[in-house]
């Protein structure tokens, strides 16, 4: 057996299972290449049977803080766009969204991440209706990048904003799909009900309200409608 040019003194060695994915080999493949030009010294990445990751763990554990298991993060939230202002001072949405990333149903960045996530209010909950001047941007946001009508839910459901749909079809698929860009949404028939609570500012949840309609019904009227269209 042919010895080893050098030894492994002055390196930074990553060990992993040999039984793992191919994928997950190639992923620690480019974490070795990141790790050595940010720490600038040389990275050993060691493919090691499991059997042998056994044997040596007593050894690495001998003192405390040898071995740090790191979990995956939660999905990175989408990069937020730059807000756009008009000339009258007031935001331009149609200007902010004219190209959109996957939907995070589809593997794309979600919205707002897991501990931003946007929650509507109770229903039947008295204060919980956002000021008048917010809710009617998030109307003309609403309205002025998607071409559906909006209006206060009503009385019994402040803090909520309602979007007629072409049909419960389209409210429900729109419904699911923002939820899982971790913003509520609820629906009634043809209507699509999102949040417009209290303490809403214009570049924070107003823009994520906004953002999450606007890109789902692009997919929807581009990609489901069109479709359906084509196969009538």
């Amino acid at each position: 057996m042919a010895e080893p040019v050098d030894d492994i003194a002055g390196r930074i060695v990553l060990i992993v299972d040999a039984s793992v994915p191919a994928a997950a080999r190639a992923a620690c493949d480019d974490a070795a290449a990141a790790l050595a030009q940010r720490a600038g010294m040389p990275v050993t990445l060691a493919a090691v049977p499991i059997e042998t990751l056994d044997a040596v763990q007593p050894v690495i554990r001998r003192r405390p803080g040898q071995i740090r298991d790191v979990e995956p993060p939660d999905p990175v939230a989408m990069a937020s766009a730059p807000f756009v202002w008009r000339r009258d001072g007031r935001p331009d949405w149609s200007a902010m969204w004219t190209t959109f990333c996957d939907l995070a149903l589809h593997g794309g960045p979600p919205q707002r991440g897991v501990l931003q996530a946007l929650r509507g209010p109770a229903v039947g909950d008295r204060a919980a209706g956002s000021a008048s001047e917010i809710l009617a941007e998030l109307r003309r946001g609403i309205e002025e990048t998607t071409g559906l009508a909006t209006e206060p839910a009503g009385p019994a459901e402040p803090g909520w904003l309602a979007i007629t749909c072409a049909s419960p079809r389209m409210a429900a698929w729109l419904c699911a799909t923002i939820i899982l860009e971790n913003v509520d949404a609820r629906v009634e028939g043809s209507r699509l009900l999102v949040p417009a609570g209290p303490g809403f500012v214009l570049e924070d949840q107003v823009k994520s309200v906004i953002t999450v309609v606007a890109k789902t019904h692009h997919y929807w009227r581009e990609h489901l409608e069109s479709a359906r269209e084509t196969r009538s």
